[in-house]
């Protein structure tokens, strides 16, 4: 998979997992909380790609809408 210069990382889950915990992923975006280094970056609207066995978000600078720093 290519990954744009834009893309901060990645998230992937099992393609079999993913759909019984959060239904199939067709049509529906997903918001993320990620933590690094007490600061949370949150992602909304990401639309995840089926790759083989796999579902894989690409979290893109565009896709930030907000930072919270831990206290």
């Amino acid at each position: 998979m290519q990954v744009d210069a834009d893309c901060v990382g990645q998230i992937s889950y099992d393609y079999d997992e993913f759909c019984k915990d959060y239904g199939h992923p067709a049509g529906r975006m997903f918001t993320f909380e990620v933590t690094h280094r007490a600061v949370t970056y949150v992602y909304a609207d990401v639309i995840g790609l089926v790759q083989g066995d796999e579902i894989i978000f690409s979290l893109d600078a565009s896709d930030l809408v907000q930072t919270r720093k831990g206290h």
